[in-house]
């Protein structure tokens, strides 16, 4: 009888199994042992190499650090990078210290095929991924009256490291959920000023450091390429009184853009619910863009220099509004400090851009009157134009101190109006200068603007064009109006007994018979010109400047000076008392006539 063959075939399989189990407890103990010996190196590797690129400046410590040599995979826990304190000040009082400090804080790291072994046997670190989740990003920049120059140090990432490695490269690594703090204490060194951002995501792509790679002058920071991106951010003013919004940002350093989707500036109040949180005036602004992008972003002097530099930036579909109270007592400040071109000046970062692009946005600005109890408007509908130049930078002021806007939009949502703006970026009294012209409209588009600020309603009347030009600062302005108009006619108003506006008849009718010229030209007469000048009190702002000049020009051209004011109001006057008089004789003749009935 034959032997059955089952117990070689048991006997095979426990072979087998005994040395799977004896490669195992070797691969086991092998990988304990390297485990063992590669902890320390790693350790010593990464304090290291953060010492000497930092030049000493910044340290590393964390809790623990776990290697798996068979997964090729590393863990550390509690990671926490930090400057040395007393190194900084050091380098401060050796006038060669960076502004910008980091600090980084991480719970948990996982680094995935690290391969250990070209680590030990070849000195080349390369890691295909890191994952890092919630960790947090501190930036403290201080104002250094000596910082660092930066060609001081000749010596690339790479020379600073390559004693202690040959090669580093990193393919990915991701930061999720970053919650990010930017102290700014250029300004105060014990209340500085203090950004906050949540749930940023942050991805570095290709991290590199070679002997070839150090001369790459399109990385930052040995990285091809950082991409941000920050979603629904929320949040409030210092003063608690807007709301700042977003629906998107994100950024490339390789493709040296910026983008923000959906911005939004909202304030918390409604317009006179705002105005009477204060004592005295004070600007409610609401601002919102559909689209802002920076292209061609410089991001390394953004990091080095605070210079926020960018060949063009685009504003699509944007819609700002400001309001002002003129029931509240002035604010007693000179607003000239405040002109555009002045106020750029006083920005805490250097900034300049060789192109702003406004596309499809609208301008308005209101002014509630106490007088009339009502609030005039004057609105930009469709707003699109280029300024160039917009600069503080006292390098790019030197080649060009000039910026210029040329602007096109619909005045009131009617009549087309182009505008020049020349602005003197380094003319301490903000000289500036502007011209433009505005097409043909009916006059009475401008009723939402007379009739609750100066109690006056065109009631017809056509604009042909207008033509203006007006040279300026702080001070005020001067220059001239040309418009050219038919068959003007107007009603004043006044307030009644209920604070309601309502129409002055008789004083209208003189107005239009003695005061307003109805054409321009006149009959057989040539277009006339006014040279407006206007003084600019304390607190008018650069755009009513603007505004005021023209509008005196308006004034004078339809026949409205300070003379015939004085004129029109003394003939008002004579009329008044003169109906007086006759109500009194008709109260006279009606007593008499029932003194003989009785």
């Amino acid at each position: 009888m034959e032997q059955s063959p089952k117990p070689k075939k048991f006997l095979i399989l426990k072979w087998l199994l005994g040395v799977l189990l004896v490669v195992l407890l070797l691969l086991g103990s092998g990988a304990y042992y390297l485990n063992k010996q590669w902890k320390p190196l790693l350790t010593d590797v990464l304090q290291k190499a953060v010492t000497d690129v930092s030049d000493s400046l910044y340290k590393v410590k964390f809790s623990d650090i776990r290697i798996n040599v068979l997964t090729g995979s590393a863990y550390i826990d509690s990671i926490h990078i930090y400057p040395d304190t007393a190194i900084y000040n050091k380098m401060i009082a050796q006038k060669d210290a960076p502004e910008n400090l980091f600090e980084l804080k991480i719970n948990h790291l996982g680094l995935k095929n690290i391969h250990p072994s070209k680590i030990y046997f070849d000195r080349k670190l390369a890691i295909d991924a890191i994952s890092i989740l919630r960790p947090e990003l501190n930036i403290i920049y201080t104002k250094l009256k000596y910082p660092r120059k930066r060609e001081e140090d000749h010596r690339t990432t790479y020379q600073k490291i390559k004693h202690l490695l040959k090669s580093a490269r990193v393919g990915t690594v991701f930061f999720n959920n970053v919650k990010f703090k930017y102290v700014d204490r250029s300004l105060s060194l014990t209340k500085p000023d203090i950004t906050n951002l949540d749930n940023l995501n942050i991805r570095l792509n290709d991290i590199l450091i070679d002997s070839a790679a150090q001369y790459d002058q399109s990385r930052i920071f040995t990285t091809k390429d950082i991409i941000a991106e920050l979603k629904d951010y929320s949040y409030p003013t210092a003063d608690s009184l807007y709301i700042i919004k977003l629906e998107k940002m994100q950024f490339s350093t390789l493709k040296k853009e910026l983008l923000i989707k959906n911005f939004r500036l909202a304030p918390r109040y409604n317009e006179m619910a705002f105005s009477n949180l204060f004592e005295k005036q004070h600007e409610r602004y609401s601002l919102s863009f559909d689209t802002i992008s920076f292209k061609n972003v410089n991001y390394p002097a953004l990091i080095d220099e605070r210079l926020i530099a960018a060949q063009k930036v685009l504003l699509k579909k944007g819609d700002v509004s400001v309001f002002l109270n003129r029931g509240k007592a002035s604010k007693g400040i000179d607003k000239g400090k405040n002109f555009p071109h002045l106020a750029l000046q006083r920005v805490n970062w250097t900034i300049h851009t060789d192109t702003i692009e406004l596309n499809n946005t609208k301008i308005a600005y209101a002014e509630y009157n106490p007088k009339t109890g009502a609030k005039g408007t004057i609105s930009f509908h469709h707003l699109r134009g280029y300024l160039f130049n917009i600069s503080n930078s006292p390098y790019f002021l030197k080649k060009n101190h000039f910026a210029d806007a040329y602007l096109q939009t619909l005045f009131l949502g009617k009549g087309n109006l182009n505008v020049h703006i020349r602005f003197d970026l380094t003319d301490k009294l903000g000289a500036f200068s502007y011209k433009g012209s505005i097409g043909k409209m009916p006059m009475e588009t401008i009723n939402p603007i007379t009739r609750p600020l100066a109690m006056v309603m065109v009631k017809s009347g056509t604009m042909n064009s207008l033509d203006f030009s007006a040279k300026g600062n702080i001070r005020g302005a001067s220059g001239f109006v040309k418009i050219n108009y038919q068959d003007l006619s107007v009603t004043l108003m006044k307030k009644d007994e209920d604070n309601n506006l309502k129409k002055m008849g008789l004083i209208s009718l003189v107005a239009n018979a003695l005061l307003l010229k109805q054409s321009n030209p006149s009959k057989n007469e040539a277009l006339r010109v006014s040279y407006p000048s206007y003084a600019r009190p304390a607190d008018g702002s650069f755009f009513n400047l603007m505004w005021k000049v023209i509008f005196t020009g308006l004034k004078e051209s339809v026949g409205i000076s300070k003379e015939q004011e004085e004129k029109i109001a003394q003939k008002a006057s004579k009329l008044k008392e003169a109906k007086l008089r006759r109500e009194k004789r008709k109260a006279e003749r009606q007593k008499k006539k029932e003194d003989k009935q009785d």
